[in-house]
C-alpha cells in the first residue's frame, strides 16, 4: 500500500523515485521508466519478504506465550 503511494505522490509534484517512473514514462523513454519500475518492484518484494518474516516471528512469540 506504501508503494503504491510513492507512485501515486509522484504525480502531485514530489521528487522521488515514483517521479523517475512518471516522468520517464510520460517522455517516451522506456529504458529509465522500465528500471525505476523495476526499482519499485524489488523494494515492494523486500519490504513483502520483512513484512512476513516478522509477522511468523510474532506469531511464534506469541504462540510460545500463551503455551
Amino acid at each position: 500500500m506504501a508503494l503504491s503511494m510513492l507512485v501515486i505522490a509522484a504525480l502531485v509534484g514530489t521528487r522521488e523515485l515514483g517521479q523517475e517512473v512518471f516522468t520517464s514514462l510520460s517522455q517516451g523513454q522506456p529504458g529509465p521508466g522500465i528500471t525505476a519500475g523495476l526499482c519499485v518492484a524489488c523494494i515492494a518484494l523486500i519490504a513483502d519478504a520483512l513484512l512476513k518474516s516478522g509477522a511468523a516471528r510474532a506469531a511464534r512469540h506469541q504462540g510460545e506465550a500463551h503455551a
